[in-house]
């Protein structure tokens, strides 16, 4: 009996660990489009931010333009 309880107990762990492991997939997915919409938003505001506000942030033109025409999957540089 105890040969078939240790084998119930490995299957049980293998259960758990995968959903364990399916549920850290998910959140790191969650995440990562969570971020890329940030990305979005902030390209988006920065292409429809007028000059004198990108001065006034210490944001040249030329790296604003940059920045907003990136896609959402690449990394956000340095706007100075």
């Amino acid at each position: 009996m105890s040969v078939h309880s240790d084998q119930s107990l490995r299957d049980l762990n293998l259960i758990v660990t995968s959903a364990s492991s399916e549920r850290t997939l998910w959140r790191k997915i969650s995440h990562l489009f969570a971020l890329w919409r940030q990305r979005t938003r902030t390209r988006r505001f920065l292409a429809k931010v007028n000059m004198r506000s990108l001065a006034e942030a210490g944001i040249s033109p030329a790296a604003a333009a940059y920045e907003s025409g990136k896609p959402f999957w690449r990394s956000m540089g340095s706007l100075r």
